[in-house]
């Protein structure tokens, strides 16, 4: 699993600017900052502007938990040619979740509630490629098909006729046990296309991993460079919409 090199196709050269990958957390979504290097290189910078090597981890909180860790990864996956290959965003650790049952008085306690999680994009050269409705302020599909003559694509959106599936997906946090259960883009059609396996521990302690295109339909995530902005929302009930 690459954490390092998180470059795409569509980036001018290796010097290219870095691209920033900001992490947003919470039911009003802002806490902590990262960004994401590009070709060769990679950072995550929190909030105080002190950088960290990528692959370590943002820690921030949302509503039910004050001290999760979040961990993006991207994994390079080759292809008949050089511009079919890429760097993708393929998984999110979410680590050190209370899964202790809500507290009705302080909120505490991410047991019984849902964590949503999106992508998002900066550019609309990249939201024409991978954002719902090709529109900047929608969330990018985070698993992808190509067929036909760009079957063999890795990445390139909607231009190599890439069907985008889970604009969004929703992570069900058991009270005990350390089985979780996601939805994409509020229902099961396409669960296939996302995995989700939790190691249990004390509360406080748990963690889990998000694996995207696993699927038959999806079978790959979003160009790396792609993604600019991950949002991570605590909701008491699996949420009805994503856009």
């Amino acid at each position: 699993m690459e954490i390092l090199n998180l470059g795409g196709s569509y980036e001018p050269s290796a010097r290219a600017p870095k691209k920033k990958f900001k992490v947003l957390l919470g039911v009003g979504l802002l806490a902590a900052v990262m960004g994401m290097g590009s070709t060769l290189a990679a950072s995550i910078t929190l909030s105080s502007g002190a950088p960290v090597e990528f692959g370590q981890g943002i820690a921030a909180t949302t509503a039910c938990d004050s001290s999760l860790t979040v961990t993006p990864f991207s994994t390079y996956q080759n292809r008949e040619t050089a511009t079919a290959g890429d760097f993708v965003f393929t998984s999110v650790k979410i680590s050190n979740i209370d899964t202790a049952t809500t507290n009705t008085s302080t909120g505490a306690g991410c047991g019984g509630r849902y964590l949503v999680l999106k992508a998002y994009t900066d550019t609309q050269t990249a939201a024409a490629k991978y954002a719902v409705s090709t529109t900047l302020s929608n969330p990018l599909y985070l698993s992808w098909k190509y067929s036909g003559a760009n079957a063999g694509y890795v990445t390139g959106g909607v231009g190599n006729s890439g069907v985008g599936y889970n604009s969004g997906i929703s992570i069900s946090i058991p009270s005990s046990g350390s089985t979780c259960t996601v939805k994409v883009d509020n229902t099961s059609a396409d669960n296939g296309a996302v995995t989700c396996s939790m190691t249990a521990g004390a509360a406080g302690a748990a963690s889990l991993v998000i694996t995207f295109g696993t699927g038959s339909n999806a079978t790959t995530g979003v160009a790396s460079s792609a993604v600019a902005k991950l949002t991570l929302e605590s909701n008491a009930s699996d949420p009805t919409g994503w856009v």
